[in-house]
């Protein structure tokens, strides 16, 4: 699947898009587990000390953002395309 990565998270890595192979099945959870393994740095902004999805991190699933699917275990096809959202402030 292609996770495409926004804004800060692009330098993080390496690129505007990066493709994961991971076995069917395999849920945002999995996904974002994955990412966070092959880029520490993105995990570190991903998820809370308590383990829990950053309440900023947008994550969509083909277009759709998964806390109004099935948030975590939303699953995440092999053609799925996946694109990551940072924090965002501004005014």
């Amino acid at each position: 699947m292609r996770v495409n990565f926004y804004a800060t998270l692009r330098p993080l890595a390496g690129g505007k898009a990066v493709d994961f192979d991971l076995p069917p099945g395999a849920t945002a959870g999995d996904l974002l587990r994955a990412v966070g393994a092959r880029f520490p740095a993105i995990g570190e902004l991903l998820w809370t000390p308590a383990g829990d999805l950053g309440d900023y991190i947008k994550v969509f699933v083909d277009g759709r953002e998964i806390r109004h699917l099935q948030s975590l275990d939303t699953p995440v096809p092999p053609s799925a395309e996946v694109d990551i959202f940072p924090p965002a402030a501004g005014g």
